[in-house]
């Protein structure tokens, strides 16, 4: 909480004003362009500094002159939650420009670190003007420089009503310990800074004359407190943690407003931890440079399950009835449960869209079966998660599930398509009959899964710009999946039809077999063409463009493929009306068998005319298939000529 004092304290005021004049007004004077982020600011604010002190001068005069105190969380719902903790974020505080104690605290802290000058955000309680201790506690900071540790209120250094908005206020910018614990008392006694900690009895108690007694008298046991906080400040961040419990509780053992706030700082870990994990995930996904280490990734996010636990356990000391009602407002077991669930599912997000670009040329199936192991691997962590995540609580959680979900769905079926077109373009028939069982369909579920999460994510505003794009790459991957199995079904009749024409003695029954599985196929495929030129005007245009190239070349070779057997099958008819003296007799038939080769070289032409147009082929290549085309219409032409004769 803020709280002003209305005449500071009985003493002297000291002054570091003229100082620290041209530090100040390089700091007020700082252009909005170099405070849209904690780096820049740091870096524009440490340009007018020399030593560490000046430094934290600029952070402390810079804060203070254009962070705005709103204090709407008193007596709110919103106070102490996790959404408490995530807008009182450094980050959130320099983007709002307004926040509370804790808000000051951790944007001051953030904006030292980033200059590496050790800072640590202090929570406690203060005593104002009149004597009053107020019952909900404050945020402060200690800060080290130029070798010693430093106290300063950012939010008590706001200047009051009547104070210079040009002035910084001096009071609460390295304060001397002595002075500052006159109306400041940490939980953790280490943060006094004191070689004689004041006891909670006493500073609640006692006026600034005889606290400032109590301190001149020598004490029966100096706290070390350089040595303690030598020692902590080489933990990492878990031990310190706990030491700093350990202190506290010894100090304030009984005092449930310090076991609340040890609680809430316990949550300020896992918040931050869950933050920087997240961070980390979501740059491995979009980023190909990022490479997460899985197994010290995993060992993190272990450390989320002991801060949360620790600080339920806590918070489960508290009776006062609006403290237990404000820690019910945390996360639950399940919650958290949950939020790993869905890191894990984020890591192994990762680790397919590493893999999925690495393979971006040319897929194998050693590499899809990689793909496929990474996708699992996410799939199980992500409904691991959804089966206990609370989406009203925690929404964003369940945005991002849907959101990597469908992107990985969308781009594992786009992988299989890209496979079953390398076998196509290859024609390798020896494995299209079983790409034809697995997957096409396989390809098929997993678009028809990416839609099913593209649908939640559409189910509640604000309904972002991405979600049609990947309705299109849905609705694009689903008719591609249509046109591999169209193409592959001509494909897998090539070496029945090839031993066909190739046979000495020419089988009718073959050839009619032959004839209508292909005309089969040219009847689906038709219907899809129109199809999908029903549906181009709502396509991603390349998409749409390489879809329609695809089954114009495949209706050339369709038709090219019928005509070549029917002009088989028709001179077939000629040589044996020719061997049978028949000919006159048969003429007709054999017309008959000729004339469809003529349509079909005809049609050819057409798809061929359409795939030109498209260039996605070569001129050459283009004029080579014309050519036999050509061939064919001649070659029929030359059977009717011959029946004439």
């Amino acid at each position: 909480m803020r709280y002003f004092l209305l005449a500071f304290l009985l003493s002297p005021v000291w002054s570091h004003g003229q100082q620290f004049s041209a530090v100040d007004e390089h700091s007020l004077n700082t252009p909005n362009g170099r405070t849209r982020s904690i780096p820049k600011l740091a870096t524009h604010l440490a340009e007018g500094a020399t030593t560490d002190l000046e430094k934290l001068r600029a952070i402390y005069a810079w804060i203070t002159m254009n962070i705005d105190y709103e204090d709407n969380y008193a007596s709110s719902d919103f106070w102490a939650t996790p959404e408490y903790i995530e807008e009182q974020h450094a980050k959130n505080v320099l983007h709002n420009r307004s926040a509370v104690c804790q808000g000051y605290a951790n944007l001051f802290c953030a904006l030292a670190k980033e200059l590496d000058l050790p800072c640590e955000v202090v929570t406690g309680i203060v005593k104002e003007s009149g004597g009053e201790v107020p019952e909900l506690g404050h945020a402060w900071v200690a800060a080290q420089a130029d070798g010693s540790w430093r106290l300063f209120d950012p939010t008590w250094g706001v200047p009051a009503p009547g104070m210079s908005a040009y002035v910084v206020n001096e009071k609460y910018f390295d304060t001397p310990p002595d002075r500052f614990i006159l109306n400041h008392l940490p939980d953790d006694p280490v943060w006094q800074l004191l070689e004689k900690p004041v006891e909670e009895r006493l500073f609640r108690t006692a006026g600034n004359a005889e606290m400032t007694a109590y301190l001149a008298d020598a004490p029966d046991a100096i706290f070390v407190y350089q040595d303690t906080l030598r020692e902590w400040l080489a933990m990492d961040s878990a031990q310190r943690m706990l030491h700093m419990e350990n202190r506290v509780l010894q100090f304030n053992g009984s005092n449930e407003r310090a076991i609340f706030s040890l609680g809430q700082n316990y949550w300020g870990l896992f918040y931050d931890q869950h933050r920087l994990l997240d961070s980390l995930a979501d740059d491995a996904i979009l980023q190909d440079s990022v490479v997460l280490d899985t197994t010290w990734f995993l060992e993190q996010t272990a450390l989320l399950e002991k801060y949360h636990s620790r600080a339920r356990d806590l918070l489960g000391r508290l009776e006062s009835r609006e403290r237990v009602a404000h820690a019910q407002k945390f996360y639950t077991p399940g919650d958290v449960e949950a939020i790993i669930f869905k890191l894990k599912g984020s890591l192994w997000t990762g680790q397919f869209e590493k893999a999925y670009h690495r393979y971006a040329d040319r897929i194998e199936e050693s590499q899809l079966l990689e793909l496929r192991n990474y996708l699992e691997k996410a799939d199980a962590e992500y409904e691991a998660a959804e089966r206990t995540l609370n989406c009203d609580k925690t929404y964003n959680s369940c945005l991002e599930i849907w959101h990597n979900r469908s992107l990985v769905y969308i781009q594992f079926a786009q992988r299989e398509v890209t496979m079953l077109e390398q076998m196509l373009s290859e024609k390798d028939t020896r494995h299209l009959s079983r790409s034809l069982l697995v997957y096409a369909p396989e390809a098929r579920q997993f678009f028809r899964k990416a839609s099913a999460e593209v649908l939640k994510m559409t189910l509640r505003p604000p309904v972002f710009a991405l979600t049609r794009e990947r309705q299109e790459s849905i609705a694009a991957g689903l008719l591609a999946v249509r046109s591999c199995e169209i193409r592959a079904s001509r494909a897998e009749q090539m070496p029945a039809l090839e031993e066909t024409l190739r046979s000495a003695s020419f089988s009718f029954s073959k050839a009619d077999v032959l004839l209508k599985k292909l005309s089969d196929i040219q009847i689906v495929l038709f219907q899809f063409i129109d199809s999908v030129e029903n549906s181009s005007a709502g396509m991603n245009s390349e998409v749409a463009q390489n879809l329609l190239f695809n089954l114009n070349y495949e209706t050339f070779s369709l038709q090219y493929n019928l005509g070549t057997l029917r002009y088989r099958k028709a001179w077939a008819l000629w040589q044996q009306a020719r061997k049978s003296n028949t000919l006159q007799l048969e003429k007709e038939n054999i017309r008959a068998a000729i004339e469809p080769v003529l349509e079909c070289a005809k049609e050819a032409g057409i798809a061929l005319a359409a795939v030109a147009r498209l260039g996605q082929l070569s001129t050459a290549h283009v004029d080579q298939r014309r050519q036999q085309v050509n061939k064919l219409r001649d070659t029929a032409l030359q059977l009717l000529d011959l029946l004439e004769q």
